[in-house]
């Protein structure tokens, strides 16, 4: 009877040290994740910023194809209630135009950056006021901020240090850089083959380019003088529109 008593007493025992145990565990895994709620776990702006900044960018593309590479058209022709900026002009009578910006490329890069400055500093305004609700503390330096065309895209070189910081821990990014899909790369190169043609031969066979490139569509409208220029990319429907005072009484054109 002593022995069965001594038993029960031993499996009571037994059961008490394991039901101490598991509860030990369960508080120190408990206690552990208690102190992880402060850390930043998955706190990565990356993808709210540059979802933000596409869209700044691709407004702003969309606003160069059709203001002929500018923000504000600096020399331009009203056309059916649309201002057309000139790449190529002269005024006298007879001879071809000149280059208003023989650098276009660069100068659509810079207009876009220029464009688009305040609304980039809106998206981290924005993000900073998103993850200080959430309990962070955040900080960062200056933006070192580019674009770039390429062909296919629109490159978005954007480098600017973020820390964020909650109880102990803390992340900090830096890398935010992206791009949209655009043809505006391969638009503004044919602008460029327009514009060297009708300022040496004030003229630019537009028919024939298109059997050579069908995978765009160029129109031409002669209007007051001037021609009108709208270079289509078939597949995404975007495109660019520029004016030409080239030869503007030449026999023929």
């Amino acid at each position: 009877m002593d022995d069965e008593i001594r038993k029960r007493a031993q499996v009571t025992i037994f059961i008490i040290l394991a039901i101490i145990i598991v509860v030990a565990i369960i508080g120190t895994i408990f206690f552990m994740g208690g102190r992880s709620v402060d850390a930043p776990v998955n706190a990565d702006p990356s993808q709210i910023i540059e979802k933000c900044v596409r869209d700044a960018v691709e407004k702003s593309v969309w606003k160069m194809l059709a203001n002929g590479g500018q923000r504000f058209p600096s020399q331009a022709i009203m056309y059916q209630g649309s201002e057309y900026n000139y790449l190529c002009y002269q005024a006298d009578f007879y001879q071809g135009c000149y280059n208003v910006h023989p650098m276009l490329e660069y100068l659509v890069e810079s207009e876009i950056r220029e464009d688009t400055l305040a609304g980039v500093q809106d998206c981290f305004n924005s993000m900073r006021e998103d993850f200080e609700g959430r309990g962070f503390d955040v900080s960062g330096g200056s933006a070192n901020y580019s674009i770039d065309l390429l062909p296919g895209s629109v490159e978005i070189n954007l480098k600017k240090k973020i820390s964020l910081v909650r109880g102990e821990s803390s992340q900090s990014f830096e890398d935010f850089d992206t791009k949209i899909l655009s043809p505006i790369y391969e638009l503004i190169k044919i602008a460029r083959d327009v514009v060297n043609s009708e300022s040496q031969y004030c003229n630019f066979e537009y028919n024939g380019y298109m059997l050579l490139y069908p995978k765009y569509d160029i129109e031409r409208i002669d209007y007051g003088g001037s021609k009108i220029y709208r270079l289509i990319d078939r597949r995404s429907g975007m495109e660019f529109r520029f004016a030409v005072r080239s030869c503007a009484f030449a026999p023929g054109i």
